[in-house]
């Protein structure tokens, strides 16, 4: 979030005029206090679930402190309210079932990135389909410069706590990410028969003068000057919870919001660092430690009640993007500040503030930089939170555990005895064993059974064990984490793997709605990355992955993004995702039907490797694999060399050679390079015509000497 600081102070409006710097402040204020008490319980539920995944549960709200309150804090309430002796009750055991379905949950909902990819606008038009690919491949770019596994994760972790999910997307230019040269151009003056250049800023230097080497005339024209280097840019992307992101509660949809306000609590040297040119100003600034919205941003799972202990040098920095219709929000006595605002920011304004400090501003178009996704059905644009439905159930299923141990511990009667009759003195200073023996005084006329006394002994509740089992039953329904998702036992004593597969895609088909709008949310995202990538790439870049055993480059071409692609849809957004364990048993399943066309599919030389992978057994070897790695190193170097490589007969499987030259040819690489780089295109054709014709002169050689209807030697 920190690359918009980046940008030249003239295009981010530093020197705004007050009156308009007012005029925004006013705007923001007025939807800030929007919807106050509906934000108010959204934030009291959302910091409640995020308590409860730290397995903070036994908690209660403070109108007081606008916090969720714990057992450990309640010695610090009865100071304040006069109850000194006043103590947190005894049993406050948690068993954390809420983080266990929710881990489970985004698990199964993580198991593989949905695909992305851009189909051409047309389909036979051939710059389409280039650019299709092409942004196909920026797209996996940005997916491994965010890491997107930990993106999946980070996110549906929020949609577990809080329901929705909203992803900040943009460019940011750092010299870590490498650097590429700029070339420098001035005007010079240009022999075109001689090569002669003199600077067009001497002052004998005139168009049209004889070149003073060959005495043709000079002509004014761009010369080289040099080289600057500039940092390389990449769309990085940050995902935000509703606790730091506040948009409207009556909005359906993300183009409905006309606002969004993003609020963060840095260090106050840090803000200084970053925007030096209000550094004294943000000192001044009221941080509004007890604000509602502060306290719903702090982690305060593991602090005190006392707010005191809050970081008391951090500062709020409210970044907000204002739709243009917002400005009508102002008054008439305001409309030449409104027309002035219309101008600046046609697309919409994005404005910074630390405190009540103006920081900058710039026209920016909300929905080009934001993302905002939702975990489930809902009629607006706020829905609840995936792991809601288990609060509850999480806190009677505490309540029933420690009743439980409680009871437990109480099934130990208490024993009294009377002091005449018993020494405490003495009985405390030894350690009681079994078969150890106490002297008693027995009062005349009295047996010793009568001087002592024996409490009831508290019994557990037959429906106890019965009603913990409806609690988890109850669990899984609610939030649909059944035991199959995970490969846990179902219900009843047996199951048969047909039931057993069927169970669980019962549990699965419950999240696919999750997945459904997660992997749209995904697309969208994806889609609007890579429009950014586009319009910041200055020059070719390509990037390494591994191809099977060996690693080759992508190259991402600026010459190549000259089609249309069209809308961008999310691979398998209808199919839930299937993880590794599900992978090999399939694979398994195939293979025990030994059917001729599944057994081709399953054993052609271009799976081998997969298969390995599959089975989760790297070490395997696999027959042909290195036959097929040989051949794709070959094809490499034929690239590189664009010359054809002799075969070699005595050690080369030619089906094999064969197979995997025709899959590369035919495939997306195979195809660019007939384009780009026609000579190494024939000179792999070249390699497989040879091994064609090595492998039909073996075949021939075969069937020579065998009698018709005789099978030749050596043919299994």
């Amino acid at each position: 979030m920190d690359s918009v600081s980046s940008r030249e102070a003239n295009a981010n409006n530093e020197d705004l005029p007050e009156e308009l710097q007012k005029c925004l402040l006013e705007i923001i204020h007025k939807y800030e206090e929007e919807d106050s008490w509906i934000r108010k319980q959204q934030i009291k539920l959302w910091k409640k679930n995020e308590n409860f995944w730290h397995g903070v549960q036994f908690t209660f709200w403070s109108e007081t402190h606008q916090d969720w309150l714990a057992p450990a804090d309640a010695r610090w309430l009865a100071e304040d309210e006069g109850r000194e002796d006043a103590e947190g009750p005894y049993y406050d055991y948690v068993i954390n079932i809420y983080k266990a379905h929710g881990e489970s949950i985004i698990a199964a909902l993580s198991a593989e990135v949905p695909a992305v990819r851009f189909p051409p606008d047309d389909a036979d038009n051939a710059e389409d389909l280039i650019t299709s690919r092409v942004y196909s491949n920026i797209a996996d770019l940005i997916q491994k410069h965010n890491h997107v596994k930990q993106l999946m994760l980070q996110s549906l972790l929020t949609l577990w706590n809080c329901g929705n999910v909203f992803a900040y997307h943009a460019p940011k230019a750092d010299k870590n990410f490498g650097a590429i040269l700029i070339p420098n151009y001035k005007k010079g003056l240009v022999c075109n028969n001689c090569g002669y250049m003199a600077p067009a800023d001497q002052e004998d230097a005139i168009e049209g003068m004889s070149c003073p080497n060959c005495g043709n005339p000079l002509e004014l024209k761009p010369v080289l000057d040099g080289f600057s280097e500039q940092p390389k840019t990449r769309v990085l992307i940050d995902i935000f919870g509703p606790l730091f992101v506040k948009v409207s509660s009556y909005s359906r949809m993300q183009k409905e919001c006309g606002y969004l306000i993003l609020t963060l609590d840095q260090p106050t040297d840090f803000l200084k660092n970053l925007y030096p040119h209000v550094a004294d100003k943000i000192d001044k600034e009221n941080k509004d430690i007890e604000s509602n919205e502060r306290l719903g941003r702090t982690l305060s799972a593991f602090s005190t009640l006392s707010r005191g202990d809050l970081n008391k040098d951090l500062n709020s920095l409210r970044r907000c993007w204002l739709r243009p219709w917002t400005f009508e929000s102002l008054p008439e006595s305001k409309d030449a500040e409104k027309k002035k605002l219309y101008k600046l920011y046609p697309n919409g304004c994005y404005c910074a503030f630390v405190g009540k400090t103006y920081v900058e501003s710039r026209d920016e178009d909300m929905d080009k930089y934001w993302t905002i996704g939702k975990a489930g059905l809902s009629t607006f644009i706020h829905a609840d939170a995936l792991g809601q439905p288990l609060v509850s159930i999480n806190e009677m299923r505490n309540v029933l555990s420690n009743l439980t141990l409680e009871t437990i511990e109480q099934g130990i009667p208490s024993q009294f005895a009377d002091n005449e009759t018993l020494n405490f003195k003495t009985y405390s200073k030894h350690e009681v064993r079994p078969g150890s023996v106490y002297p008693i005084k027995v009062r005349p006329g009295s047996r010793a059974p009568d001087m002592f006394y024996e409490g009831s002994r508290a019994t557990l509740s037959k429906e106890v064990p019965g009603f913990g089992n409806q609690l988890d039953k109850d669990g899984q329904f609610c939030v649909g984490s059944f035991p199959s998702i995970y490969g846990g036992p179902g219900e009843g004593k047996s199951r048969t793997a047909a039931e057993y597969n069927m169970s669980r895609q019962m549990a699965l088909q419950r999240l696919s709605i999750c997945w459904s709008l997660f992997t749209i949310w995904f697309a969208e995202l994806m889609e609007k990355c890579v429009h950014l990538y586009v319009e910041n790439l200055v020059e070719d870049e390509k990037f390494v992955v591994k191809d099977n055993e060996r690693y080759s480059n992508i190259w991402i071409k600026r010459a190549e993004l000259t089609g249309k692609v069209g809308d961008v849809e999310a691979e398998g957004s209808e199919t839930f995702p299937i993880s590794s364990a599900q992978k090999q048993q399939l694979l398994l399943k195939l293979m025990e039907f030994n059917n001729e066309f599944l057994n081709a599919a399953i054993y052609d030389s271009q799976n081998r490797n997969e298969i390995a992978d599959v089975l989760s057994f790297p070490e395997l070897h696999i027959p042909g694999e290195d036959q097929r790695i040989k051949q794709m190193e070959e094809i490499r170097q034929m690239i590189d060399s664009q010359v054809a490589i002799p075969i070699e007969p005595e050690i080369d499987d030619n089906s094999i050679h064969i197979d995997t030259c025709k899959f590369f040819l035919i495939g997306i690489k195979g195809q660019d390079l007939k384009v780009n780089n026609p000579l190494a295109y024939t000179a792999i054709m070249q390699h497989l015509q040879e091994h064609s014709q090595v492998l039909t002169a073996q075949t021939q050689q075969q069937f020579q000497g065998s009698q018709p209807g005789q099978q030749p030697s050596g043919v299994q």
